[in-house]
């Protein structure tokens, strides 16, 4: 299960560079947030470098859900539909990545140690 949400982080990065809108990234709004687009990338890095590693401690389980819940609630909100089905393929990617980002982890929490 901590490969999953390594793949959804994965996913997630990988979306902040593909186009959102025709022409424009995430990345490529950097000079109007920089704060914020550095977040945004982190906050999907953060569970993939964690799922990636070797023993997961509940605390890392729970690193990992707040990074994936900082994207789904706080920056995404209700919007997360429109990204589902009007953006380009980078909001589609990190959409997915948030909401099975979120999925995955929960799950993660009933494996069996």
């Amino acid at each position: 299960m901590k490969r999953a949400f390594a793949m959804f982080g994965l996913l997630g990065v990988v979306g902040c560079f593909l186009p959102l809108a025709p022409g424009v990234s995430l990345f490529d709004l950097r000079v109007l947030d920089g704060v914020g687009v550095y977040l945004m990338i982190a906050a999907f890095a953060i569970p993939m470098v964690l799922g990636l590693a070797g023993k997961l401690s509940s605390g890392a389980k729970v690193a990992a859900l707040g990074c994936f819940a900082y994207m789904l609630f706080y920056k995404m909100g209700f919007d997360v539909l429109d990204l589902l089905f009007h953006a380009s393929i980078g909001g589609k990617a990190m959409a997915v990545a948030a909401l099975g980002g979120i999925v995955t982890t929960l799950g993660s929490f009933a494996e069996a140690e």
